[in-house]
């Protein structure tokens, strides 16, 4: 019925306004101009100052502000700086000679247009142009625009899903549906009218939220060159690839929406990009190697996702690369070798990844080079020698403690030789010692602190030459312990759980109590090993537990004469039942999991690093494989990770 009725009154309007004049243009024109001023003092305001209104029979409206006329007829209209408000009066149907039309708003803070698009909109059949964008439409009559069929370039706003009638717009060559203000990600379902657009060589719909997923046949629009889109309902599809006249395809999601999606390796099949862009669109990987196929690219914005582990040094076989973005990511280690020989590269964003040093050295790449190192976990290891190239190298994570030369595995323990890994010339670097935050030494060139006392310490470190970043250390607190427990671990043999502990010094020391739990949260006492008083030599203590559960987790207590006690860290043994095993192994089409207590979850990944296969099982269920090709699997079980093996 909507149909029929919008059918009817597009069928009315084409036969009130007809072919017109320029008479019935001016007239058209003095209603537009009444509609967006109403009456020149009330609710609508417009800046059409020089438009003569209400004017007399006969006036020439060819050059007021915005119309331009072609054979004795209004062609253009142009209000993109009139600051226009009200609604659009619907004689504008009667411009029917109109190619270009432009009421673009300057969006919903400041003046735009508001209301119905109006019907008598589709009598415009001439129009070759047509900028909506910045106003504030209603939604309901949107289908009208798709009576356009002579439009070469739409320009609008998005409000709602787009109907099915936009498949009309057959002779499109460019495009813009999306969102591009300061309001993004509006929701709506992908435009599937736009598989018709085969003419289309421009379409932006950035700033959108897709409800619906993309589909292959975007690579039937061959003639696409640019294309921006919004945030993705699952991964672009592998279509994509088919688009080989595109330079341009920029995505940019938005991080509350959606789950974790790849980069289809098809990419690598547009060999004319120059533009490629992934922004905050929940990527996880792996980055397909494909991308050494873009001789072309110049640009590649890959920051705001999810990536993580190393960066791939193939990213440093892309000859073009200018721009190279990939902040704001998860990547770990050190900066591949591979991005030096990028002979064109004059931007490298590394900021807030977990990037270690040292960096490589970026002498050969070009002068103009600037690299941004900011919020990581670079020292100052290879910082010096770029130091002409670094952007910002300021905000690194905290650098780690070592005690007598070994990192730190815990914050605190007994008196020791402090030191830290900083990297940079040792004669550039200076060391600033706390203790409970008070300094008490300043060493040029020596990292290393001699740390007696019971005391919080912690080291600042400043470069000479690098002089916006200053380090800092994890603090590690020095605690004279009546007991120096050097060891403390366990197996399990013949279904009981041998226990063995290790002292170097004892003062005081009453004993062990030995402390078991099933789920390392509620402990009970089950055993006490008396202690050596007060004693320098290395001691060793063992217990034997005879009843252990299928997972026992233990931990001492150790308590002084005067009352004092500390407890040491926890271990957890498992029975023989309890260890995980897989098998057969090399497998064929079944698998099994023995050692499982309780039914649990698993997760076969193959070697790209795609989950496989994804199921809840019990202890020593079947599950079958016969779908899975041959090759080497990760088997993923709780937090336990096993190698499969399918060999047919």
């Amino acid at each position: 019925m909507k149909k029929c009725l919008l059918a009817l009154l597009c069928f009315c309007s084409i036969q009130l306004f007809g072919q017109g004049t320029l008479e019935s243009d001016r007239l058209a024109l003095v209603a537009i101009y009444n509609a967006t001023a109403a009456g020149g003092g009330g609710e609508y305001y417009n800046d059409l100052s020089d438009w003569v209104v209400p004017g007399a029979p006969g006036d020439n409206p060819c050059g007021w502000s915005g119309v331009t006329c072609t054979g004795g007829r209004v062609t253009r209209l142009d209000f993109s700086n009139a600051e226009m408000q009200g609604p659009i009066a619907p004689e504008i149907g009667n411009l029917s000679a109109l190619t270009y039309l432009n009421v673009q708003g300057s969006g919903e803070e400041m003046s735009h247009l508001v209301g119905e698009i109006p019907l008598t909109l589709g009598n415009l059949t001439n129009l070759e142009y047509l900028n909506l964008s910045g106003n504030v439409f209603e939604w309901t009559n949107v289908a009208v625009i798709g009576n356009l069929i002579n439009l070469k370039e739409l320009i609008m706003d998005t409000r709602g899903n787009y109907p099915a009638a936009f498949g009309n717009l057959v002779n499109l060559e460019s495009c813009t549906l999306g969102d591009y203000g300061p309001w993004r990600f509006s929701n709506t379902q992908f435009p599937e009218a736009i598989y018709q657009w085969t003419k289309i060589k421009h379409l932006k719909l950035g700033g959108l939220v897709f409800t619906t997923p993309i589909t292959d046949q975007i690579g039937t629009l061959s003639n696409l060159e640019t294309l921006e889109l919004g945030a993705l309902t699952g991964n672009l599809p592998a279509g994509i690839g088919n688009l080989s006249k595109l330079t341009r395809l920029a995505i940019e999601g938005h991080y509350m929406v959606g789950q974790p999606r790849t980069i289809p390796a098809e990419i690598g099949n547009l060999t004319n990009l120059t533009y490629l862009q992934f922004i905050n669109s929940g990527l996880v990987g792996p980055i397909p190697s494909s991308l050494t196929n873009l001789t072309n690219l110049t640009e590649l914005n890959l920051s705001g996702n999810n990536f993580s582990g190393s960066i791939p040094g193939f990213l440093g076989q892309i000859p073009s690369l200018r721009n190279l973005n990939l902040g704001q990511n998860e990547f770990s280690g050190v900066v591949p070798a591979e991005l030096t020989n990028l002979p064109n590269l004059v931007n490298l964003s590394l900021l807030m990844n977990r990037l270690t040093g040292p960096l490589p050295n970026f002498s050969a790449s070009p002068a103009n080079l600037k690299i941004n190192l900011v919020f990581n976990a670079f020292t100052y290891a290879g910082l010096e020698e770029n130091l002409a190239k670094l952007d910002g190298y300021f905000w690194q994570s905290d650098v780690a403690m070592y005690t007598n030369g070994v990192k730190a595995s815990q914050t605190s323990g007994p008196p020791a030789m402090l030191s830290v890994n900083v990297g940079g010339t040792p004669a550039n670097n200076t060391y600033y010692w706390y203790k409970n935050g008070i300094l008490q030494a300043t060493n040029v060139g020596n990292p290393n602190f001699q740390a007696n006392d019971e005391a919080r310490y912690h080291v600042v470190i400043t470069n000479k030459v690098l002089t916006k970043l200053n380090l800092q250390s994890v603090s590690y607190t020095i605690t004279r312990l009546p007991v120096t427990l050097v060891s403390f671990d366990g197996f399990h043999e013949n279904g009981r759980s041998k226990l063995e502990w290790k002292t170097t010094s004892e003062t005081n020391n009453k004993g062990f109590e030995i402390q078991r739990s099933a789920d390392a949260r509620t402990f009970e006492n089950i055993g006490f090993v008396d202690g050596n008083g007060d004693t320098e030599d290395d001691k060793t203590y063992h217990f034997t537990d005879l009843n252990p559960f299928a997972v026992t987790y233990y931990r001492l207590k150790q308590l002084d004469h005067d009352g004092k006690s500390e407890f040491s860290r926890v271990i957890a043994l498992k029975s023989d039942a309890a260890v995980l095993k897989i098998f057969p192994n090399p497998a064929q089409d079944f698998l099994t999991i023995s050692g499982m207590l309780t039914r649990q979850r698993i997760s076969i990944v193959d070697p790209n690093g795609r989950t496989v296969l994804k199921r809840e099982v019990s202890d020593k269920e079947p599950v079958s494989i016969s779908r899975l090709p041959s090759g080497l699997y990760t088997v993923v079980i709780g937090s336990e990770v096993k190698k499969l093996l399918i060999s047919r």
